[in-house]
Protein backbone atom coordinates (compact mmCIF):
# COMPACT_ATOMS: atom_id res chain seq x y z
CA UNK A 1 0.00 0.00 0.00
CA UNK A 2 2.87 2.47 1.19
CA UNK A 3 4.55 1.71 -2.13
CA UNK A 4 1.28 2.09 -4.14
CA UNK A 5 0.86 5.72 -2.37
CA UNK A 6 4.58 6.30 -3.21
CA UNK A 7 4.14 5.64 -6.97
CA UNK A 8 0.89 7.62 -7.16
CA UNK A 9 3.05 10.73 -5.74
CA UNK A 10 5.55 10.56 -7.74
CA UNK A 11 3.71 10.24 -10.81
CA UNK A 12 1.74 13.31 -9.76
CA UNK A 13 4.84 14.97 -9.07
CA UNK A 14 6.12 14.67 -12.72
CA UNK A 15 2.99 15.23 -13.61
CA UNK A 16 2.92 18.61 -11.84
CA UNK A 17 6.08 19.35 -13.34
CA UNK A 18 5.84 18.58 -16.72
CA UNK A 19 2.54 20.60 -17.12
CA UNK A 20 4.08 23.66 -15.20
CA UNK A 21 7.38 23.53 -17.94
CA UNK A 22 4.33 23.19 -20.92
CA UNK A 23 3.06 26.38 -19.76
CA UNK A 24 6.25 28.11 -19.28
CA UNK A 25 7.29 26.76 -23.01
CA UNK A 26 3.44 28.47 -24.08
CA UNK A 27 4.63 31.36 -22.55
CA UNK A 28 7.90 31.87 -24.25
CA UNK A 29 6.50 31.06 -27.34
CA UNK A 30 3.59 33.28 -27.47
CA UNK A 31 5.82 36.32 -26.10
CA UNK A 32 8.69 34.69 -29.37
CA UNK A 33 5.63 34.71 -31.99
CA UNK A 34 5.36 38.94 -30.52
CA UNK A 35 9.00 39.65 -31.05
CA UNK A 36 9.66 37.73 -33.64
CA UNK A 37 6.15 37.88 -36.31
CA UNK A 38 7.87 35.38 -39.16
CA UNK A 39 7.26 32.51 -36.21
CA UNK A 40 3.77 33.31 -35.82
CA UNK A 41 3.29 33.63 -39.63
CA UNK A 42 3.37 32.87 -42.91
CA UNK A 43 5.85 35.43 -43.62
CA UNK A 44 4.35 37.12 -46.57
CA UNK A 45 0.33 37.48 -47.73
CA UNK A 46 -1.48 36.03 -50.22
CA UNK A 47 -0.54 37.46 -54.03
CA UNK A 48 -3.09 39.98 -55.65
CA UNK A 49 -3.73 38.63 -59.17
CA UNK A 50 -4.98 41.96 -61.42
CA UNK A 51 -7.82 40.93 -63.69
CA UNK A 52 -7.41 42.09 -66.96
CA UNK A 53 -10.35 40.67 -68.06
CA UNK A 54 -12.30 43.03 -66.02
CA UNK A 55 -12.13 45.65 -68.91
CA UNK A 56 -13.50 44.81 -72.15
CA UNK A 57 -11.24 44.99 -75.62
CA UNK A 58 -10.86 48.78 -76.82
CA UNK A 59 -11.77 49.72 -73.17
CA UNK A 60 -8.99 51.85 -70.57
CA UNK A 61 -7.86 49.09 -68.15
CA UNK A 62 -10.18 49.50 -64.98
CA UNK A 63 -7.59 48.60 -62.28
CA UNK A 64 -5.28 51.61 -63.06
CA UNK A 65 -5.33 55.27 -63.21
CA UNK A 66 -3.21 56.05 -66.24
CA UNK A 67 -0.31 58.58 -66.57
CA UNK A 68 0.55 59.40 -70.67
CA UNK A 69 0.18 57.53 -73.39
CA UNK A 70 -2.55 55.35 -74.61
CA UNK A 71 -3.21 52.26 -72.45
CA UNK A 72 -5.94 49.78 -73.77
CA UNK A 73 -6.96 46.29 -73.28
CA UNK A 74 -6.46 44.31 -76.59
CA UNK A 75 -7.34 40.52 -77.66
CA UNK A 76 -3.54 38.55 -77.79
CA UNK A 77 -4.38 34.63 -78.36
CA UNK A 78 -0.70 34.77 -76.99
CA UNK A 79 -1.46 36.03 -73.81
CA UNK A 80 -2.34 33.65 -70.65
CA UNK A 81 -6.35 34.74 -71.47
CA UNK A 82 -6.30 35.62 -74.24
CA UNK A 83 -5.95 39.31 -73.38
CA UNK A 84 -3.18 41.77 -72.41
CA UNK A 85 -2.79 45.40 -71.62
CA UNK A 86 -1.27 47.37 -74.24
CA UNK A 87 0.21 50.94 -74.62
CA UNK A 88 0.20 51.73 -77.88
CA UNK A 89 3.48 53.63 -78.65
CA UNK A 90 2.12 57.39 -78.65
CA UNK A 91 4.83 60.01 -77.48
CA UNK A 92 4.61 61.32 -74.18
CA UNK A 93 5.37 64.93 -72.84
CA UNK A 94 9.63 65.32 -71.79
CA UNK A 95 9.92 64.09 -68.62
CA UNK A 96 7.44 61.89 -68.56
CA UNK A 97 6.83 57.96 -69.24
CA UNK A 98 3.47 56.47 -70.12
CA UNK A 99 2.64 54.76 -66.86
CA UNK A 100 -0.39 52.64 -65.67
CA UNK A 101 -0.67 53.18 -62.01
CA UNK A 102 -2.14 50.31 -60.12
CA UNK A 103 -5.20 51.44 -58.00
CA UNK A 104 -5.21 49.77 -55.02
CA UNK A 105 -1.92 48.77 -53.75
CA UNK A 106 0.49 51.30 -52.07
CA UNK A 107 3.67 49.05 -50.72
CA UNK A 108 6.74 49.37 -50.11
CA UNK A 109 7.95 45.83 -49.60
CA UNK A 110 6.38 43.88 -52.61
CA UNK A 111 7.14 40.96 -55.27
CA UNK A 112 5.75 41.70 -58.16
CA UNK A 113 5.54 39.59 -61.37
CA UNK A 114 4.33 40.05 -64.64
CA UNK A 115 4.75 39.29 -68.10
CA UNK A 116 5.84 41.86 -71.34
CA UNK A 117 5.65 41.43 -74.91
CA UNK A 118 7.97 44.13 -76.49
CA UNK A 119 5.76 44.17 -79.87
CA UNK A 120 7.05 46.92 -81.33
CA UNK A 121 8.63 50.39 -81.84
CA UNK A 122 11.58 52.39 -83.69
CA UNK A 123 13.47 54.50 -81.36
CA UNK A 124 12.67 51.96 -78.21
CA UNK A 125 11.23 48.53 -77.35
CA UNK A 126 10.53 47.44 -73.87
CA UNK A 127 8.88 48.32 -70.76
CA UNK A 128 8.83 47.65 -67.05
CA UNK A 129 7.15 47.82 -63.34
CA UNK A 130 7.44 51.03 -61.39
CA UNK A 131 7.57 50.58 -57.66
CA UNK A 132 7.51 53.06 -54.63
CA UNK A 133 5.92 55.57 -56.70
CA UNK A 134 4.91 58.86 -55.29
CA UNK A 135 4.33 61.15 -57.98
CA UNK A 136 4.63 60.15 -61.99
CA UNK A 137 7.76 61.96 -61.93
CA UNK A 138 9.26 59.99 -58.95
CA UNK A 139 9.65 56.00 -58.30
CA UNK A 140 11.69 53.47 -58.84
CA UNK A 141 11.88 51.43 -62.23
CA UNK A 142 13.36 47.98 -63.40
CA UNK A 143 13.40 47.96 -67.30
CA UNK A 144 13.38 45.50 -70.16
CA UNK A 145 14.84 47.19 -73.16
CA UNK A 146 14.71 44.73 -76.23
CA UNK A 147 16.32 46.77 -78.68
CA UNK A 148 19.73 46.76 -76.81
CA UNK A 149 19.27 43.41 -74.42
CA UNK A 150 19.81 44.89 -70.94
CA UNK A 151 17.81 44.70 -67.91
CA UNK A 152 18.05 48.37 -65.63
CA UNK A 153 17.50 49.02 -62.80
CA UNK A 154 17.01 53.01 -61.63
CA UNK A 155 15.96 55.79 -59.79
CA UNK A 156 13.35 58.44 -61.54
CA UNK A 157 14.10 61.38 -59.23
CA UNK A 158 11.88 64.56 -61.07
CA UNK A 159 11.54 62.81 -64.34
CA UNK A 160 15.27 62.18 -64.71
CA UNK A 161 16.57 58.11 -64.91
CA UNK A 162 19.39 57.36 -62.42
CA UNK A 163 20.99 53.79 -63.64
CA UNK A 164 21.95 52.11 -60.46
CA UNK A 165 22.40 48.45 -62.03
CA UNK A 166 22.22 47.76 -65.83
CA UNK A 167 23.20 44.01 -66.76
CA UNK A 168 23.08 42.70 -70.72
CA UNK A 169 20.47 39.94 -71.11
CA UNK A 170 18.75 37.92 -74.19
CA UNK A 171 15.07 40.26 -74.28
CA UNK A 172 13.84 39.08 -77.72
CA UNK A 173 11.15 41.30 -79.25
CA UNK A 174 7.98 39.82 -80.15
CA UNK A 175 8.22 37.24 -77.01
CA UNK A 176 6.83 37.04 -74.04
CA UNK A 177 9.08 37.27 -71.20
CA UNK A 178 8.36 36.90 -67.10
CA UNK A 179 10.14 39.81 -65.25
CA UNK A 180 10.05 39.43 -61.37
CA UNK A 181 10.98 42.15 -58.95
CA UNK A 182 11.46 41.51 -55.17
CA UNK A 183 11.45 45.02 -53.02
CA UNK A 184 12.14 44.73 -49.68
CA UNK A 185 13.94 47.68 -47.74
CA UNK A 186 16.97 48.64 -49.57
CA UNK A 187 17.37 45.25 -51.24
CA UNK A 188 16.03 44.67 -55.29
CA UNK A 189 16.28 41.67 -56.12
CA UNK A 190 15.80 41.33 -60.26
CA UNK A 191 14.61 38.08 -62.10
CA UNK A 192 14.01 37.25 -65.83
CA UNK A 193 12.11 34.24 -66.92
CA UNK A 194 13.02 32.58 -63.58
CA UNK A 195 16.27 33.06 -64.07
CA UNK A 196 18.21 35.56 -61.11
CA UNK A 197 19.92 38.44 -63.19
CA UNK A 198 21.13 40.95 -60.18
CA UNK A 199 20.57 42.14 -56.92
CA UNK A 200 20.36 46.25 -56.50
CA UNK A 201 20.84 48.58 -53.70
CA UNK A 202 19.03 51.82 -53.37
CA UNK A 203 17.95 53.79 -50.12
CA UNK A 204 16.59 56.61 -51.24
CA UNK A 205 13.11 56.16 -51.55
CA UNK A 206 12.49 54.65 -48.15
CA UNK A 207 8.37 55.04 -47.98
CA UNK A 208 5.50 52.99 -49.08
CA UNK A 209 4.43 53.99 -52.68
CA UNK A 210 2.25 52.82 -55.65
CA UNK A 211 3.17 50.16 -58.15
CA UNK A 212 2.86 51.29 -62.13
CA UNK A 213 3.52 49.54 -65.53
CA UNK A 214 5.70 51.24 -66.95
CA UNK A 215 7.10 51.73 -71.25
CA UNK A 216 9.24 54.88 -73.15
CA UNK A 217 9.43 56.37 -76.49
CA UNK A 218 7.55 55.02 -79.40
CA UNK A 219 7.48 51.05 -77.86
CA UNK A 220 4.58 49.31 -78.46
CA UNK A 221 4.17 47.04 -75.28
CA UNK A 222 1.86 44.31 -73.98
CA UNK A 223 1.65 43.16 -70.43
CA UNK A 224 -0.24 40.26 -68.58
CA UNK A 225 -0.35 37.72 -65.70
CA UNK A 226 0.31 40.30 -63.36
CA UNK A 227 0.38 39.67 -59.91
CA UNK A 228 1.50 41.47 -56.57
CA UNK A 229 2.61 39.60 -53.41
CA UNK A 230 3.01 42.07 -49.88
CA UNK A 231 6.11 41.25 -47.90
CA UNK A 232 6.88 41.89 -44.27
CA UNK A 233 9.30 44.15 -43.56
CA UNK A 234 12.78 43.24 -42.34
CA UNK A 235 13.42 42.67 -38.26
CA UNK A 236 15.90 44.84 -36.78
CA UNK A 237 18.11 42.66 -35.07
CA UNK A 238 20.18 43.78 -31.86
Amino acid sequence: MARSSRWGLNVSLVSESMSRRACIFGVLLAVACVTCPELGASGQDAATNIDIGASKVGAAPAAFDLSQGQWTIVGDATATAGLAIEQAGVQTTENRFPLAIYKSALLKNAEISLRLNAAGGKSDQGGGVAVRLRTPENYYLVQLDALRDRVLFSLVSNGASEEIVGVDADIASHSWHTLTVRAKDDEFVVSLDGIWVFTGFDKTLSQAGRIALWTKGDSITRFDSIAITPLPAVEERY
